[in-house]
């Protein structure tokens, strides 16, 4: 997501809070699935009518507002401060002052997350540490897991993100070797996400005896647009017109998600997260049913 971006400008003390905002947290955000409308909603500056919050007969003093409020399908979901590289964002003032943004009374998110350019600190209200936090120069790595977190349907459609045990890590773990081709004859593509310019991924359940393992298959453009011609004229349709603008991804509703046969490899790499190691399948070839 960053390939581009120089992360020494951290370094440069003119590159303040409001260079964070621009250059880092406005594309993170388009990312995710935000937008200044539409079902993921961006909130710039909401102004609090009364800026305090009470703890028992406490009174807490709210000094200014929330940088972002993000909304999915008109609820308040999460709250994001930007803050300059040279702040402190895992502890201190600034995580209690977005606290205290996230559980006032106008707002009530659950969520709540600090950027300084440097990492990204997501917290949930009712848990003392960081639920996530990752460098933003390897957003990469983790950008699946932090959709999981972040991104407007984990608010409206949870079950979306259930997790499962990663069916790519149970052949890692068994030794399959990476070079070996596996058929997936037909595949459900209930959710189908644009990453970056050039690569994408669905995630779809797999049976695995009385269970199911979560299977992520990632690709590029060339195979997106393999993709498109094995589908229905119509699902193509759909699908390359959710993925042309935000949220950069489609999904699609029970019955109703395309299926597709298609051949591919196992990663290379097993990434990481808080919850979770996993490795995602590399698809080589779409082909229609």
């Amino acid at each position: 997501m960053f390939s581009d971006f120089d992360f020494l400008l951290l370094d440069d003390p003119s590159f303040k809070e409001d260079s964070v905002r621009e250059e880092l947290i406005v594309p993170l955000l388009k990312a995710l699935g935000y937008s200044a409308s539409g079902p993921g909603k961006i909130i710039r500056s909401k102004t609090l009518t009364h800026p305090f919050v009470y703890i028992g007969s406490k009174k807490y003093q709210v000094s200014i507002i929330p940088d972002y409020l993000l909304i999915a399908d008109e609820k308040n979901c999460w709250i994001l401060e930007a803050k300059a590289p040279s702040e402190q964002i895992l502890s201190g003032k600034n995580t209690e002052q977005a606290f205290s943004y996230a559980i006032h009374p106008e707002i009530r998110a659950f969520r709540y997350a600090l950027c300084n350019g440097r990492q990204l600190v997501i917290f949930d209200v009712n848990r003392t540490t960081p639920i996530l936090a990752v460098n933003m120069s390897e957003i990469d790595v983790h950008f699946q897991y932090i959709q999981r977190l972040l991104n407007p349907l984990a608010f409206t459609k949870p079950n979306i993100f259930d997790y499962k045990p990663d069916f790519g890590l149970y052949l890692h773990k068994l030794g399959f070797k990476t070079e070996s081709l596996h058929q997936f004859l037909p595949t459900f593509m209930p959710l189908i996400t644009k990453v970056e310019d050039d690569l994408y991924t669905f995630v779809v359940n797999i049976k695995y005896g009385d269970d199911f393992l979560a299977a992520s298959f990632d690709f590029d453009e060339v195979l997106f647009q393999q993709l498109l011609q094995a589908l229905p004229a119509s699902k193509a349709q759909e699908v390359r017109n959710s993925l042309r603008r935000q949220p950069f991804s489609i999904c699609f509703k029970n019955n109703t998600a395309p299926e597709v046969n298609l051949l591919a490899k196992l990663g290379e790499t097993v990434y990481s997260n808080n919850n979770e190691d996993y490795c995602p399948l590399i698809v080589e070839k779409f082909f229609a049913i």
